[in-house]
């Protein structure tokens, strides 16, 4: 089948978890036979190079903060009509506020959920009534709709009283690499801690920088995050204590070192569809330290050191759990051996295009 995905920045994937989750997908999809397209905006793209799998449309828009994803899903919609696809695949609620668009003219549309992406505070009010409003018409227009979690899934159908499928993201295997590229940065197997992600509020690295401060561990706290936020990122660098490193967003060999090589991996966010970040730190066999939430649970069951998100508290737990994982080895290697044991059970990338491709072909059979 032709199947196009809209709502992603393209691939080859730089940053984003959505963009590494479509360009997976792609991958396991054209593998199979079918033929996918995936929009993308050029200023995500100059530079990247070609995608390994799939075709790459580059979109028309207009660059910016609040115009950027409006537009080019604009352009993608308008351009998928004259195409002859099976099947349009939308992800996000942001660029789902064109899902109508397909929807009417008969194409069949797929819907993903990956993150409550409406509960966002880096978003002004205009963005979230934006964003509401492309979950509503997504929610109405598709159908097939996915989310990337089974919490998120029962939330969503609740709310919106219609079948909403759980399609997890999927994570193959990892090769821990030894460290090479990641000693430029005086960094060392086994010597440091790991935050991965973007910066922005909902992701809590304040949280982190005020514990690992508490905490005052000997060895560094390794930032690998895109700044998507300057002012919230202006904030975290003056929290910085000493011995913290932002490295900005990796990728590839880099990223791939520097999970292999982490002592732990920590994740304060409260706010999660399914993190790749997560899936990612578990396929290298690391010990993550995070909270306890439901979207993590799912994730990883017990195979994880959690700290309770307490108001008020979270800091002081956040700072004992990581002084924990780094004084007892024998945590760290059995938290990490389980973690990978249960992602490559339950999230393994063929599976989830198994899932994924019978939601394509319900989708346009109409029996969803």
């Amino acid at each position: 089948m032709r199947i196009a995905m809209i709502g992603s920045r393209g691939i080859p994937a730089r940053v984003g978890g959505v963009e590494h989750v479509v360009q997976d997908l792609t991958g396991q999809l054209t593998r199979r036979g079918h033929e996918v397209l995936v929009y993308g905006r050029a200023s995500y793209l100059r530079g990247a190079g070609a995608a390994a799998a799939g075709r790459c449309v580059v979109t028309a828009g207009f660059d910016g903060k609040h115009l950027d994803a409006f537009t080019h899903t604009a352009s993608a919609v308008w351009d998928v009509l004259r195409r002859d696809v099976d099947v349009v695949h939308i992800h996000s609620p942001g660029p789902a506020l064109w899902s109508w668009l397909p929807a009417l003219a008969g194409l069949p549309v797929v819907f993903t959920v990956h993150a409550p992406d409406w509960l966002r505070a880096k978003w002004s009010l205009p963005a979230r009534i934006a964003i509401s409003g492309g979950l509503a018409v997504g929610m109405k227009s598709a159908r097939v709709v996915t989310a990337v979690s089974q919490n998120l899934a029962s939330d969503l159908s609740r709310d919106f009283n219609r079948p909403v499928r759980c399609v997890p993201n999927g994570v193959g295997q990892a090769e821990p690499v030894e460290p090479n590229i990641i000693r430029r940065w005086g960094l060392q197997a086994n010597g440091y801690a790991l935050h991965v992600g973007r910066i922005v509020p909902e992701k809590r690295l304040h949280i982190l920088l005020q514990a690992w401060a508490e905490a005052a561990l000997p060895i560094p706290l390794v930032i690998a995050a895109e700044d998507s936020h300057q002012a919230y990122a202006r904030r975290c660098r003056n929290l910085a204590s000493r011995g913290v490193m932002f490295l900005g967003p990796q990728s590839g060999l880099a990223l791939a070192e520097l999970y292999s090589n982490a002592m732990m991996v920590a994740q304060p966010s409260l706010l999660e569809g399914a993190s790749l970040v997560l899936l990612e730190a578990a396929a290298y066999r690391r010990c993550v330290v995070l909270a306890d939430i439901p979207a993590n649970r799912e994730i990883l069951g017990d195979a994880g050191v959690y700290f309770s998100p307490s108001p008020g508290e979270d800091i002081s737990e956040l700072s004992r759990q990581l002084g924990r994982c780094y004084n007892d080895e024998t945590l760290r290697k059995d938290t990490g051996n389980c973690a990978q044991k249960r992602v490559a059970k339950s999230f393994a990338p063929a599976n989830i295009a198994s899932l994924m491709e019978k939601a394509y072909n319900d989708a346009i059979d109409g029996t969803c």
